[in-house]
């Protein structure tokens, strides 16, 4: 036979049992909502400065820009990079005499001043390809490295850490003021920065280089003016970068 004074308690114990369930259960799914809303915890990155310290780059946080000239219609088109015939200190040089010529060069060219966290290999690079005009390139191509790793909290002399890398890749281009001779090339690239401790980041920026062809090579001239192509920063292969007047690079 049941015990008639047990019924009521436990009567009294189920719905506090009730209420503590309901409570954990509410304290989980707050749990989780928060979790979802924070997501993994990414590591700290860096953000590269809004100048990169190249030769007339502009990117997507520089100042105002200025009006820029059209793009040229000397050569629209997704364009098939060509290799430059001859490898002297890892850069290729030996491009023909063409609007394409001047392209692929400017392309190899800005890669190599802006893949480099080393001035001796920025200033090894500048001997190579500037114009004979520009007599102090070596000299001020140097000052780029040097600049970055300061920025990213890295000794700005000496070696660097191995996880310490930049990393310069166009991807669409635009010609403008074009003649037999002379070319200025406007390049939208990636610029990648890693360091130990601020990460891995990515960023879009424009590059101009004004092209001149001497003594059988194309060749980078000194910036000319102080031109502003940061409104022309577009996400590459999309509808605003079409509009804005990119093509694509074949590599």
């Amino acid at each position: 036979m049941a015990n008639p004074f047990l019924a009521p308690k436990r009567r009294r114990i189920f719905p506090r049992l009730l209420a503590a369930v309901v409570a954990l259960l509410a304290a989980v799914a707050v749990g989780v909502a928060v979790e979802s809303q924070l997501g993994p915890r990414a590591p700290k990155t860096y953000t590269p400065p809004a100048a990169i310290p190249l030769p007339g780059a502009s990117t997507s946080q520089s100042p105002t820009p200025t009006p820029s000239p059209s793009a040229s219609a000397a050569l629209t088109g997704a364009l098939q990079l060509v290799e430059g015939t001859e490898l002297v200190n890892g850069v290729r040089l030996g491009y023909p005499h063409s609007t394409v010529g001047a392209v692929s060069a400017s392309v190899e060219y800005m890669r190599q001043i802006g893949s480099t966290l080393d001035p001796d290999r920025a200033a090894a690079v500048g001997r190579l390809v500037a114009d004979a005009s520009w007599s102090d390139a070596p000299q001020q191509l140097a000052q780029g490295p040097t600049a970055t790793r300061k920025q990213l909290g890295l000794p700005t002399s000496g070696q660097v850490p191995a996880s310490a890398s930049v990393v310069l890749a166009p991807v669409e281009y635009q010609v403008r003021s074009t003649t037999a001779d002379d070319a200025t090339v406007l390049l939208l690239a990636t610029y990648t920065t890693s360091s130990p401790g601020q990460g891995i980041s990515t960023r879009m920026g424009v590059y101009p280089l004004d092209m001149h062809w001497s003594a059988g090579d194309w060749h980078v001239l000194a910036p000319s003016d102080n031109t502003n192509y940061s409104n022309l920063t577009a996400q590459p292969d999309s509808p605003d970068a079409s509009a804005k007047g990119w093509q694509e690079l074949k590599h």
